[in-house]
């Protein structure tokens, strides 16, 4: 597996998880937590994780094999087809956790839009950092 699968995906993860205990205290605050939200919280927060962690993983796989046969363009058409499944997945299992282990539908489905928050603050914190993001260079808009 690919160094930097591994080294995102824990970025994410860790963003899953913070932004995920601002939510049970949000919860705890408003006075309505219990066990279903903590469960979905967890549900959430893990389909969450996985449907990054096979986007990155499909992503990678895709490039390598769009540099080894000579079409990169080919890539990108890989990785959109598997958007629709991965995003129907996460639906089902949502479902899933909701109807059958009858965890709080709003504390199941908004990590899910975590790993997107995550990705929205990464430039801010690389730039803070020092870190230029990489194919960016001599870009008036980024720089």
């Amino acid at each position: 597996m690919d160094p930097a699968v591994k080294k995102e995906t824990g970025y994410i993860a860790v963003w899953v998880v913070l932004l995920s205990l601002v939510m049970e205290a949000v919860f705890v605050i408003t006075g309505y937590w219990n066990l279903s939200v903590l469960f979905g919280n967890l549900g959430g927060a893990a389909i969450a994780i996985g449907n990054f962690f096979l986007m990155a993983l499909i992503a990678t796989r895709a490039v390598e094999r769009g540099l080894d046969s000579g079409k990169p363009e080919d890539a990108a058409k890989r990785v959109k087809v598997t958007a629709a499944p991965r995003l129907l997945a996460c639906l089902g299992l949502c479902v899933i956790l909701i109807a059958v282990f009858k965890t709080n539908v709003y504390a199941t489905l908004i990590p899910l839009l975590f790993p997107r928050i995550a990705i929205a603050f990464r430039p801010l914190i690389d730039r803070k950092r020092g870190v230029k993001a990489p194919g960016t260079e001599g870009s008036d808009l980024i720089d």
